[in-house]
């Protein structure tokens, strides 16, 4: 059971149509938006996801088109630092284990990404139809009091609760769509952006005695059950606490809606 819950929790970790009085045609039909003053190509924009916010997820992008076909993404997303997403699901999933339903009870998430993209444009441009784009990925997670519990040598349950950072870059190429709702209203469709890469970080806890040889052989048995996915996880067990490092291969998958203004 803990090896899917820590699963779980880190896949939860790594979201009209009006006339132009210009050169150009209907902005929601199939033309490019333009800057009514100039007629020029408006060739910035910024969004907000929208099914991000489930995850307690803000992701932000800001776009500038470069040439026609061709457009630089600044993205960047965080989650606030708190409860996880779905705390109370996986509370269900864990209230009939006495030995994981504690585990994220008090446990929580902080999560901060950095995404720029090169988009190329196949079908209108300037910000508008099919694209390809490659990125770069940095993220960031911030975790705490994930408890564990072992045996004492007084016959009892103790806690050690963990926590610290984990750092993943990754780098990928996104399949999407982006089209004007209006004047100055776009939707952008993020089909599908797999990514992979590396991470490291560690859990670190310390507990409020010194264990004995055999407390920290109990508490070695319960850390060793962590398993992530892809990841490769080591376990240091010492009189003072514990640390879990995690390194190895880091990916995901990218894909949703957001709701963006051009200008």
């Amino acid at each position: 059971m803990k090896k899917i819950l820590l699963s779980l929790s880190i896949i939860l970790l790594s979201s009209v149509a009006t006339f132009s009085q210009s050169t150009a045609t209907e902005s929601g039909n199939g033309s490019i938006a333009v800057n009514n003053d100039f007629g020029l190509p408006k060739k910035n924009n910024v969004k907000l996801s929208l099914t991000s916010l489930v995850f307690k997820n803000f992701q932000l992008q800001y776009e500038r088109s470069l040439t026609k076909r061709i457009g630089v993404v600044m993205g960047y997303s965080f989650i606030p630092k708190g409860g996880l997403p779905f705390q109370s699901q996986i509370e269900d999933l864990t209230s009939g284990d006495s030995e994981s339903k504690d585990m994220f009870t008090n446990a929580e998430l902080g999560y901060t990404a950095f995404t720029p993209e090169v988009r190329f444009y196949l079908g209108k441009g300037y910000g508008k139809g099919f694209y390809i784009a490659p990125f770069y990925r940095h993220i960031k997670y911030d975790i705490s009091n994930v408890n564990f519990t072992y045996n004492s040598d007084f016959g009892a349950k103790e806690d050690i609760d963990l926590g610290g950072k984990i750092l993943a870059n990754t780098f990928g190429v996104q399949f999407g769509a982006q089209f004007n709702l209006g004047k100055n209203l776009i939707l952008d469709w993020w089909i599908v952006g797999p990514h992979y890469g590396t991470s490291k970080g560690d859990l670190v806890g310390t507990t409020s005695r010194l264990l004995t040889p055999n407390e920290q052989a109990a508490l070695q048995r319960e850390l060793d059950d962590v398993e992530l996915p892809l990841s490769d996880v080591k376990v240091e067990v010492n009189a003072t606490g514990a640390k879990i490092n995690i390194s190895g291969p880091w990916g995901g998958i990218r894909s949703g809606v957001s709701l963006g203004y051009r200008f």
